[in-house]
């Protein structure tokens, strides 16, 4: 994603058309546009936890949802939201194992994604992340758990609408951006002074430190050094907006890890867990 912004800045800007459109479905890999562009996941680790599959209403049909079970009755229940390209089928083994040290999990497909019905656009996301937020609300409240919410990269923006929301105790943020046009003029580099940036509305909208105006809970930003996906500064100017906006945040910070492994990171258990208080 990263590098296809760049090449394309430099195409816009050696034709001489200092203008680029970014369009809603830029950032989003829905089934059929795997399918069309032949991308394979890598495989899942086994779910080593007790897992229960779900199905929630929503306004674009049903949600597919799995809760694991970590058998701890004072555990957290964490909504984790995922990336692009997280899907339950290609990441529910590796993504449980990730958070079980914390808590129970309750993660979902997003539309067009999996086991979900729909379209695969902002607004749908954002729709079943509310259904999603609304069963992990009444889950916390009946079992008596924290509720944390736990957002991967563009599930940074949906899971952090949803712990507004939802009145999360705590956000993880993991290897995220503060907005969509910052990521956009991150990747687009050296040409971004040349070149006129269209985004479409509903993208050009996201922005994680507005939606968390007044957010009463803890903030945890997590950095990956290496992340050439969304580059290391992108997480510490969403940590520093935040500030600025008045929320409670630890930004802690991986050096070694990219943009997918910060949980493989041997002090990774220690620092989260000592940053949510756990």
């Amino acid at each position: 994603m990263h590098l296809r912004l760049t090449i394309l800045a430099a195409a816009v800007l050696l034709s001489g058309c200092l203008s680029m459109n970014v369009p809603e479905d830029a950032f989003f890999y829905p089934d059929t546009r795997l399918a069309a562009e032949k991308i394979t996941l890598p495989a899942d680790i086994p779910m080593g936890f007790e897992a229960d599959v779900l199905s929630l209403p929503y306004s674009g049909g049903t949600v597919g949802v799995t809760r694991v079970r970590t058998g701890r009755a004072d555990a957290p229940l964490i909504l984790f939201c995922g990336g692009n390209l997280f899907r339950r089928s290609a990441g529910a083994g590796r993504t449980a194992a990730k958070l079980a040290p914390f808590g129970d999990a309750l993660m979902f497909d997003y539309p067009g994604y999996g086991g979900t019905a729909g379209q695969a656009d902002y607004a749908s996301f954002m729709a079943a992340g509310t259904a999603v937020a609304d069963a992990a609300r009444a889950q916390a409240d009946a079992e008596g758990r924290k509720l944390i919410a736990w957002g991967h990269s563009l599930g940074g923006p949906v899971c952090a609408q949803a712990a507004q929301y939802m009145h999360a105790d705590a956000l993880v943020l993991e290897t995220t951006t503060p907005s969509t046009r910052a990521a956009v003029d991150t990747m687009v580099g050296w040409a971004r002074p040349f070149v006129r940036i269209h985004i479409a509305p509903n993208l050009n909208g996201i922005d994680i430190p507005a939606a968390l105006q007044g957010y009463s809970g803890k903030v945890v930003v997590l950095e990956a050094g290496r992340d050439d996906t969304l580059p290391a500064s992108l997480s510490r100017r969403l940590a520093r907006e935040l500030e600025a906006e008045g929320v409670k945040v630890e930004h802690l910070s991986f050096p070694q890890a990219g943009h997918n492994d910060v949980g493989e990171q041997p002090d990774f258990q220690t620092r989260v867990a000592a940053a949510l208080g756990l």
